[in-house]
């Protein structure tokens, strides 16, 4: 089901909580709504359409991939963190 996009920042920098087996609606959810806001998106996670769970969802090229509680393991750099406050259309 395609669900609408969060833009509630206060929603947004909450923590989530790992996926289970019981969560696979929230994936084939996610997935959809990116499927359905692909022309001008290429990644979302599950807290953008309202639901604190460990799952993103990423395109590469025509295909997309759902990754349930993916782990960074390496990087390449630093991360530099943004202290200007992101405006909204």
């Amino acid at each position: 089901m395609i669900r609408d996009i969060n833009h509630d920042v206060k929603i947004l920098s909450k923590k989530s909580t790992p996926t289970s087996k019981n969560d696979i609606a929230i994936v084939q959810d996610l997935v959809d709504t990116l499927t359905y806001h692909r022309d001008h998106c290429v990644g979302m996670a599950a807290n953008m359409i309202g639901k604190n769970k460990c799952i993103i969802a990423c395109q590469f090229g025509p295909l997309i991939v759902a990754m349930i509680n993916p782990v960074i393991t390496k990087k390449s750099q630093k991360y530099l963190k943004c202290n200007k406050k992101v405006r909204q259309k």
